[in-house]
């Protein structure tokens, strides 16, 4: 696989796991951008980029190939999006499309599901709908 450079935002631990899976395998992250301190912390101390969220992230963020968005919740706009070259791709914890959402997990539970799943997507212009990867 030939190496390529991401933007991860993400706000929770899986961000960071992510991230250093990606590290592992060779890849590049160009910037990391978080509110968690976990995350940041993890991301400092390999010596990369961290940016907060904010209104300006757009004019902070270098461009990459990808952008990742894993466990981040934030509504992403076009500007930040256009940051990675190749396209964007966002992580939801279940499967697509019939848990699309908040809190898929609880209610593939409180419905019964013997199994479940996660779905690595495109970022679309509505949430949730991007091509499934």
């Amino acid at each position: 696989m030939t190496p390529f450079s991401a933007i991860l935002i993400g706000n929770e631990t899986l961000a960071l796991h992510c991230g250093e899976a990606l590290l592992g395998r060779g890849h590049a992250l160009a910037a990391v951008v978080t509110r968690h301190p976990d995350v940041a912390d993890w991301a400092r101390a390999r010596g990369l980029p961290v940016e907060v969220p904010g209104t300006d992230l757009a004019d902070r963020l270098p461009e990459a190939d990808w952008l990742l968005s894993i466990a981040n919740l934030d509504l992403l706009p076009e500007t930040v999006l256009a940051r990675a070259r190749r396209g964007a791709v966002n992580f939801h914890d279940a499967p697509l499309p019939d848990y699309a959402g908040l809190n898929a997990p609880v209610w593939a539970l409180l419905n019964g599901e013997a199994r479940h799943g996660v779905t690595w997507h495109m970022i679309a212009d509505r949430i949730d709908a991007g091509a499934v990867l």
